[in-house]
């Protein structure tokens, strides 16, 4: 009798207070890895910038199975967010970097480098781009100075977008925003009860906080937006929204991708790291 209540009580405690997850993708590399596995808190969370979140991916594909993802909090509700240059800004201030965050790099050396030179610069994300000595390769900044003093290197060059260059897979898709991967923003993230002021160019920013996770009807005919067949210049917003990043930076489905995270998605914050892979 004794087990039974223990285990009913572990489940109970597991679907309300807590979780344990294993991490399965790559967007926190290098500083968690395919493996680790945490303790994931559900309750009282006051999230914090820096917070590793576990959320829901916003998928807004009904059909596509849920995924779950880990990934730093960066931009809290009632934050502006901008990048320039990779750098993120928090209403206009720079936010220091972990030293664990990787960034792709492109490098060119006078040999082949051998298996034990990968290893030993930690060479393992990326490879060859051409038959003329150049690669790419994701690696944290203090890794990108050491591998540039070896001598068979000839260059190690961050790799960077331009700024006003257009990617189509960047949150929000408009050409109405050149905005990429290192360039994004400025984005304003609503808090619960805001009022947003609608026009025809902004909407496509909050069309799918309105439509999608706040669950509305949205149109938009010529110049005039409909909510829910009522023409709107404003909306009141029900939700609070955050931005998050993997520190994989370059190459992580992050909030560049996706764009806001509503808090509905979030299922809590990592606690505790309870195992890490060697």
């Amino acid at each position: 009798m004794s087990c039974i209540i223990a285990l009913s009580l572990f489940f109970l405690l597991k679907l309300f207070v807590f979780d344990i997850v294993k991490v399965t993708g790559d967007d926190m590399l290098s500083t968690y890895r395919r493996g680790d596995t945490f303790l994931i808190s559900k309750i009282w969370n006051d999230y914090r910038t820096n917070d590793i979140l576990y959320f829901r991916y916003p998928e807004t594909d009904s059909t596509v199975p849920k995924t779950w993802c880990i990934q730093r909090l960066v931009g809290l509700p009632g934050d502006t967010i901008e990048i320039k240059a990779k750098q993120v800004l928090i209403n206009n201030y720079a936010i220091k970097d972990s030293s664990t965050l990787k960034y792709n790099y492109f490098i060119k050396t006078f040999v082949k480098p051998d298996t034990n030179f990968k290893i030993s610069y930690f060479l393992t994300e990326g490879g060859s781009i051409s038959d003329n000595l150049d690669y790419s390769y994701s690696l944290t900044r203090s890794q990108a100075r050491e591998l540039q003093k070896d001598s068979i290197i000839k260059k190690v060059e961050l790799k960077m977008e331009q700024p006003g260059s257009f990617d189509e897979t960047v949150f929000p898709y408009s050409t109405r925003y050149n905005w990429n991967m290192d360039h994004f923003g400025k984005i304003y993230l609503p808090k619960k009860n805001d009022t947003l002021l609608l026009d025809t160019v902004n909407i496509v920013l909050y069309s799918k906080l309105i439509s999608v996770f706040e669950h509305n009807q949205l149109r938009l005919q010529q110049d005039t937006i409909f909510i829910n067949e009522i023409p709107a210049k404003k909306y009141v917003v029900k939700l609070n929204y955050y931005f998050v990043l993997g520190d994989n930076r370059d190459n992580a489905n992050d909030s560049r991708i996706f764009g806001l995270l509503p808090e509905s998605y979030i299922k809590g914050k990592v606690s505790a790291v309870l195992r890490k892979q060697e």
